[in-house]
């Protein structure tokens, strides 16, 4: 491994909490002793890492996911297209005021594709319709497609349902959402936070219907919310007998008070491997403007 991965690896670790330094070495810390014995739980960790703490860097690393989990292999320049393209919508460089340039944010594929690849998550194989230049073919290591799979739900022999998610606060950003019937509120719950990028850290309210901050009866809660005697959303899907048409509330983090109207686009009986997330449309500003970054949000 050449010193830049390492350099990835060590600060990824010691994000995560997983090392410590003392004195000259670096030491594993009980968080990370734990998360060593279970590697299925560590690849996951790092695989939410790929943005490296930076929200710019997250919406990037997300995009190029997207590309790989469609695609065998992808070149470089097919990852920042679409990279770039979801850039051009809430960012502004500070210095500029310009949205990112195509330069820049293949960089920034550059520094995701890096960590990627210190996660033991990105593979590169040289590019066999050019076998004398650098180019390089970029792929998601079977561990990545493993892991990464959180992004699909499979729903053989189930009934699926699939949300219209049109965020409410900033004009022409949405996206499809799909749970199991037999998973509850807090799956959907999980799919809204991906679609839209938000880090799952603040309360959540669903109201069944269809009105934000309505009747008490028919809000669902996040589990263990303080000081309130609503339901919570450990509910199935199934048990509230949602029609085509159907609308649900959502609102996430009470302060910033993001709110998401959910329509039931369709029900689907049985089927195969659906996507969690789908059909995105605009990008959803960061839920944590970054204060002296490159990037941040007009």
């Amino acid at each position: 491994m050449d010193m830049p991965l390492l350099e990835e690896l060590r600060e990824g670790l010691r994000r995560h909490r997983l090392v410590r330094r003392r004195g000259r070495k670096l030491v594993i810390t009980p968080r990370g002793r734990k998360l060593a014995a279970d590697p299925i739980a560590l690849l996951y960790e790092l695989g939410l890492d790929l943005g490296g703490g930076d929200a710019f860097t997250a919406m990037v690393a997300e995009r190029v996911v997207e590309a790989l989990e469609e695609n065998a292999t992808c070149t470089r320049e097919q990852l920042v297209a679409p990279a770039h393209e979801a850039a051009q919508w809430g960012w502004r460089d500070q210095t500029t005021g310009h949205p990112p340039s195509e330069q820049g944010v293949s960089c920034v594929v550059g520094d995701v594709l890096c960590r990627g690849e210190a996660y033991g998550l990105i593979h590169h194989q040289p590019d066999p319709a050019e076998p004398k230049s650098w180019r390089t073919l970029v792929s998601l290591s079977p561990a990545a497609r493993f892991v990464l799979g959180r992004r699909r739900t499979d729903v053989t022999g189930r009934a699926m349902f699939v949300f219209d998610a049109q965020l409410l606060n900033v004009r022409g950003v949405s996206a499809t959402v799909a749970v199991a019937g037999h998973e509850h509120l807090t799956a959907l719950h999980d799919a809204i936070q991906q679609a839209f990028n938000w880090e799952n850290d603040h309360l959540y309210s669903f109201w069944l219907d269809g009105q934000f901050w309505g009747d008490g009866a028919a809000e669902r809660v996040i589990p263990g919310a303080p000081d309130t005697d609503c339901k919570t959303a450990e509910v199935p899907i199934d048990e509230l007998r949602l029609d085509v048409g159907a609308r649900i509330a959502y609102v996430f983090d009470y302060g910033d008070d993001f709110r998401v109207m959910l329509t039931l686009r369709e029900r689907i009986e049985g089927g195969g491997v659906v996507a969690r997330v789908d059909d995105r449309r605009g990008t959803a500003p960061p839920q944590y403007p970054p204060v002296e970054e490159p990037w941040a949000e007009s």
